[in-house]
């Protein structure tokens, strides 16, 4: 009785002492991944190591490799059978991590050995976005050059040419441009690329869009145009850019509201003289029948009742 409790004592300790073992050999694994030690990799792996071993989050040993741009080690464990398309919990993958951080070597390696740029993660976005919204052109030029279609879009219909846009990234603007992403496109909500540099401010952008030929006056579902956002969030030097490019100035949204009521609601000086010396309608009226004067009064300001009433404005 007692050899037979003896026994099952030392199974059963052997055993724990296995698993002990197996999650210390993970975590060196996965340390050592992450600090590009390739002797140390390599070790552990030839001794029977679990190329696809993770974290409990779990990221893989080829995610950590990839996110520090251990392009050795990336290599390694992909010769030893790491699967390139594992999900962590968040549905990133080896590839997304490597092209969040602009790691082009990494980045090749991966889909050189059957990495799918097209994967999204649990929030819809592919590597391909995630390496657009950092600003990192060199990497959104190879995964187009993969084959990926630059005007993929969202849930809300939204393409990278957008959130590029937005953040006034040139270098990544040209690059979508130049691979073929349409600077006309819309959201579901209508909004164009221009629209997104407009409202922003991002007047270098705008140029870049002007000289492309993109549609100046393209509504959005409130029929706000580019320099109806531009004038809205008070930005002089865009506004005057699309005015000189041929926006039109007169335009009323869904609302009936002239674009110079948000010059006036926004007291700006600068933005109003713009207008007025380029020939705004000064007696168009909203949907309530009144002028951009009539609000200049009604805000006592009488420094821009006396500019609009100069330049010919009426009640």
């Amino acid at each position: 009785m007692y050899k037979k409790t003896l026994l099952i004592f030392f199974l059963i300790t052997s055993f724990f002492a296995l698993i002990a073992n197996a999650e210390e050999s993970v975590n060196y694994l996965l340390t050592a991944a992450s600090k590009g030690d390739l002797e140390t990799v390599s070790a552990i792996l030839e001794s029977g190591g679990n190329p696809n071993s993770k974290d409990e989050d779990g990221v893989t040993a080829l995610m950590y490799a990839a996110r520090k741009d251990m392009d050795k080690i990336v290599a390694l464990l992909i010769k030893k059978g790491a699967s390139v398309n594992a999900t962590e919990s968040n549905g990133w993958t080896a590839l997304m991590f490597a092209a969040k951080k602009n790691y082009i070597r990494s980045a090749q390696l991966l889909l050189d050995n059957g990495a799918d740029p097209k994967i999204r993660d649990n929030d819809g976005w592919s590597a391909y976005g995630l390496a657009a919204i950092s600003g990192f052109h060199n990497i959104v030029d190879l995964l187009i050059k993969r084959g990926i279609d630059p005007n993929n879009t969202n849930d809300a219909g939204q393409t990278v040419l957008m959130y590029a846009s937005k953040n006034g990234d040139i270098k990544t603007i040209q690059t979508l441009l130049d691979h073929g992403a349409d600077p006309n496109i819309v959201d579901k909500y209508k909004c164009s690329p221009l629209m997104y540099a407009s409202r922003e401010g991002n007047a270098d952008a705008v140029s870049l869009f002007i000289k492309r030929g993109v549609k100046i006056d393209y509504e959005d579902q409130f029929n706000w145009t580019a320099l109806t956002w531009a004038t809205k969030k008070n930005h002089l030097a865009v506004s005057k850019l699309l005015i000189v490019n041929g926006a039109n100035i007169d335009r009323k949204d869904s609302d009936g509201t002239p674009i110079i009521h948000y010059a006036v609601a926004n007291k700006s000086k600068e933005m109003i003289q713009l207008f007025i010396e380029s020939k705004v309608n000064l007696k168009a009226k909203d949907r309530y029948g009144l002028t951009a004067l009539v609000y200049a009064l009604k805000a006592k300001n009488t420094e821009i009742v006396d500019l609009i009433k100069n330049a010919g404005g009426s009640y």
